[in-house]
């Protein structure tokens, strides 16, 4: 059983771990909301428009892990938070009008970083992250502003479903919750990566959907994936000794084929 229990025996796999689950249960409810409104290049758009932010402030001399960059890069979060918001057209889908800020963030990111010495080795650590060296103080303090975040949602529950569901609308609901995802997907993208935080948004959603009808059900589903996912991927990473958050994406990707096998399963069966 040494082989089982090994990798975390390390407070950094610890720490690692603990980081991902804080993710997985914030992520999983706001990906959910943005499955079902069908506008899935905005998880990713949004993280790229705070991994733009710290390009910004990487090239300004902000350290990493500061309060500094953390604002630089939610001030460019909620920029774009305010543009999905306004931005609607009867003529152009809202996903295209998302798709066509995440390529030119994307461009953005790579020039600004092209006057840095070090732009290759920044653009890696925005998009793939680094999850198995987290600061214990990071964690706790994203933490801290998951919580409070998910006290919000949790009083505006109702009014954001409904809206998700198709029953309700609302521009001020609409603007608390990209607002609120703009905090989050700065603090993630700063922990773990753009790839990981779009993955743990919008796969374990969509492997939820595909098990069940419930709502509270899927909610559930598209945490235990997240979680199960992740203890996984960190697993297969110390003992095959890869990246932490392609392996743990791979697993998510793993566990949606399973979910899509179970859902059709369970149709056939009723």
């Amino acid at each position: 059983m040494s082989w089982v229990l090994e990798p975390w025996t390390y407070p950094f796999m610890g720490w690692a771990l603990f980081c991902c689950l804080i993710l997985a249960g914030i992520h999983a409810y706001l990906g959910f909301h943005i499955v079902r409104r069908g506008i899935l290049f905005v998880d990713l758009a949004m993280a790229q428009a705070a991994a733009l932010g710290a390009a910004f402030g990487v090239v300004l001399g902000v350290e990493h892990d500061t309060v500094e960059e953390y604002m630089v890069s939610v001030l460019f979060a909620l920029g774009s938070a305010v543009f999905f918001t306004v931005a609607r057209s009867k003529r152009i889908h809202q996903e295209a009008i998302v798709a066509t800020f995440y390529g030119l963030a994307v461009a953005a990111t790579f020039l600004v970083l092209e006057h840095s010495p070090h732009g290759m080795e920044e653009v890696k650590h925005l998009f793939v992250g680094q999850v198995l060296t987290v600061s214990p103080s990071h964690v706790l303090l994203t933490l801290a502003l998951y919580l409070a975040v998910g006290l919000v949602l949790w009083r505006m529950h109702p009014r954001i479903t409904a809206i998700s569901e198709g029953t309700g609308s609302g521009r001020l609901a609409d603007l608390l919750l990209f607002t609120t995802f703009a905090l989050v997907v700065t603090s993630s993208v700063g922990l773990v990566g753009v790839l990981l935080v779009f993955s743990f948004l919008v796969i374990p959603s969509v492997a939820a959907l595909c098990i069940s009808t419930r709502h509270a059900s899927r909610l559930a589903w598209g945490w235990f994936i997240a979680a199960f996912s992740s203890v996984i991927g960190l697993y297969l990473s110390f003992h095959l000794d890869t990246l932490a958050e392609p392996t743990i994406v791979l697993c998510l990707g793993a566990a949606l084929v399973v979910a899509v096998f179970a859902g059709r399963a369970r149709r056939a069966k009723s």
